[in-house]
């Protein structure tokens, strides 16, 4: 049997194991820190508190360093998957929008421009679109299941059916 491993699942285990040992360090790292404590105050004269805090201070900016090298490789990591995230998001999108007319890409449009839900009223107000035509292209994208109509006062609300909302809108 053989097994193979993609590289998008290489980054998640190399991310994962960069992350462990970020956290190894996080908490193991003010042990070292007491343990290293001088005990006697001065040896030779020379303080030896004042000789670590100097040894800190000039450790700060190599502490800084490591932080932003690890910010960068987080980000490479993550990165890839968002980018291949959106490329599929996108290729889907384009499928679907390709199985609509010119009117029902307007409509769909602006649902999305509304962040998945529109007035019934603002949609008949789209250019090229008067009450009738509208009132048509919702009920064919109804009768395919695209969008979903609910009562609000003497208009609907109209929505982006749950499973295509999910497909076309990021979650924030």
């Amino acid at each position: 049997m053989d097994v193979k491993i993609d590289l998008s699942n290489k980054r998640t285990i190399g991310g994962l194991i960069l992350l462990i040992c970020i956290i190894a360090i996080v908490f193991y790292s003010p042990n070292i820190v007491e343990l290293t404590n001088p005990t006697v105050c001065t040896i030779d004269g020379v303080c030896q508190h004042e000789e670590r805090v100097h040894l800190l201070t000039e450790l700060i900016p190599v502490f800084i360093s490591i932080g932003i090298v690890i910010g960068v490789v987080v980000f490479f990591f993550m990165a890839s998957r968002l980018e291949k995230k959106q490329k599929d998001l996108q290729k889907v999108t384009e499928a679907l929008v390709q199985f609509l007319s010119k009117d029902e890409k307007l409509v769909v449009k602006k649902i999305l421009e509304g962040d998945g839900k529109v007035l019934q009223a603002e949609v008949s107000r789209l250019e090229g679109l008067g009450k009738v035509k509208s009132h048509r292209v919702l009920q064919r994208l109804l009768d395919r299941g695209v969008i979903e109509k609910e009562s609000f006062g003497k208009t609907n609300i109209i929505k982006l059916n749950k499973d295509i909302k999910e497909i076309l809108i990021e979650k924030k």
